[in-house]
Formats: structure tokens, sequence, C-alpha cells
């Protein structure tokens, strides 16, 4: 095993995140927003074809609140080196943990939207004695329970399909939408948009920039794009019921990503979970209402 080793960078706003190389010799980007210096720490699990700087927009209200928020590409995401492994649970002791001894963390909140829900309940449910509280933004159920799997809508179905058993094309479609997202960003953001509600729309438009450079972070490498579809819908390899820290599972009446009822099972699912309903509101809730989850989030801290 070789020693962990770091660069840094001198503010959230640079375009490269911090970087370690980790025990197995894999490197490990993150980003961090909110106050560096804050006692009170997030760990942000980011949503599907999202790099770690999904998160971004939250820097402004994390640093008013006194709250630091680290955000780790995944796997073959941003900066983030592929893993033999393709799992959740593999990645919170490859990635997640090392990353927290390194900086010293030994407690902290983990949140997560859309796909990176279950990986902070991931999170939650290996390093309980770490984990204060979880969030769960606008996040699926178990997508190997064929039932659930039928429900998820279909760009996501079929890209979840093409990468399980087809990743060359899935890899075409990627490449595909990364030219599109480098060349002409605005109607790569306007194809995103066109499967969503209108509050989910109106978040794109005033924010296009962070969203098409988020979403290209998370195309740099197009296996590490298939890797992040497959992990989507393989088994969790733990049951909601045995994530044991308080969860709160928040979601939006008008999603058009996400089943809305897939969010009061999970909540009765999981042994402390608590649902949080935003009426009217669409998958973008992880930007809308960041400051009452961040709150939620935190309010034991």
């Amino acid at each position: 095993m070789t020693e962990a080793t770091t660069t840094h960078r001198s503010s959230p706003a640079d375009d490269a995140p911090d970087t370690l190389v980790l025990p197995d010799g894999r490197t490990l980007a993150w980003w961090e927003f909110g106050d560096p210096a804050a006692d009170t720490v997030v760990l942000n699990c980011h949503g599907g074809l999202m790099d770690g700087r999904d998160v971004a927009l939250a820097d402004e209200v994390a640093r008013e609140r006194g709250i630091r928020i680290l955000s780790p590409d995944r796997p073959g995401v941003g900066g983030t080196s592929r893993a033999g492994h393709a799992g959740m649970l593999p990645w919170v002791h490859s990635d997640v943990r090392p990353l927290l001894d390194h900086l010293g963390i030994t407690r902290c909140a983990v949140m997560g939207w859309s796909e990176g829900g279950q990986y902070a309940l991931a999170v939650a449910h290996e390093l309980p004695a770490h984990v204060t509280r979880a969030a769960v933004i606008a996040g699926a159920l178990p997508l190997d329970d064929p039932q659930n799997r039928a429900h998820l809508n279909r760009p996501d179905r079929r890209l979840a399909a093409l990468s399980e058993h087809a990743p060359t094309l899935a890899h075409a479609y990627f490449a595909a939408a990364r030219r599109m997202g480098r060349r002409v960003p605005e109607r790569f953001a306007a194809a995103s948009a066109r499967v969503l509600d209108a509050t989910d729309q109106e978040v794109i438009r005033t924010h296009e920039q962070w969203f098409v450079t988020s979403a290209l972070g998370a195309m740099d490498d197009l296996g590490g794009a298939t890797d992040e579809y497959r992990v989507f819908v393989a088994s969790w390899g733990f049951a909601p019921e045995e994530v044991a820290v308080p969860v709160d599972v928040h979601q939006g009446s008008a999603d058009q990503l996400i089943e809305p009822a897939w969010a009061e099972e999970l909540a009765a699912r999981l042994q402390q979970g608590r649902l949080i309903r935003w009426p009217g509101e669409g998958h973008f809730i992880a930007v809308t209402r960041r400051p009452e989850i961040l709150g939620r989030l935190v309010a034991d801290a």
C-alpha cells in the first residue's frame, strides 16, 4: 500500500479539484465548497451524469452557515481514476474512508442528489460511527428490483441497458453528448432540459454554465460514465431497512426523472426515515431547496 499524498487548489472557484493518491495507487479528486475552516462537515455524493461540482451552487449558503462541503468525484468521473470494482460498498472503503481519514474527519453528515442518494445511504450504512445524518434528494429505490426499474424514466432506462449489454453503444452516446456540450453548450443544456418540468428547465436556463460544466466532467471518461449507469441499476449490497442513521428523504412532486411515490416508500423502509415533500417542484430541488436541505442536515451539529 502506498502512502496517501495530496495536492491542493487555492479556492473553490478554481478550475481544478484537490487530488489524493489513494492507498491502492488510484487518484481521487474532490471539490470543496463552503467554509474550509468549519468544523461542521457535509460529504456530498454527486448525481448521475454530474461530477463533484453538482453542489457548487451551495457554496455561498454553506459559507454563510459555517459548513464545509466535501464533494468527491466517483471512480471514472472527473479527476478520479476508474476502479477495478463497480459497486457502492467497495467505493465507500476504497475512496470515502481514505479521504475522511486523510482529512482527519471523524464525524460528518452525508447527502446525495438523484443517483447520489443511494451512495449517501451506502456511506451511512458502512460508516455509521462517522455519519450524523443523511439526506437523499430526489433519489431512487433499488433498481435491481424489476418493478422499480420498469418505472424509471425512459432515457435512464435505455442508457442503463446499453451500459450493461452494449457498452460500445453507450460510449458512442456519451461521446456524442460530450461533443455537443463542448461545441454548443446552450444546445446541450436545452436538450437535457426537454425531459424536465418547467421548474427544472428554469434552473438549467439560469445556471447553464454550472450544469454543462459539471455534466461534461462526468463524461471525461466514457468508461466511467458507463460504470456509473451499471452501478445505478445494480444491487445496492444492502437493504434500506439496514440503514440505522437518521435520513431525510426530499422529493419534489413534479419530478420527471424519479417517481415521486418512491420517496414515501423509501422513507418508510428506513429505520429513521423522514419524508420531506416539495409540492410543485421537480428534480432540481437539490438547487432550489439547498438551504433548507443543508439546514436540516446539520441541525444536530
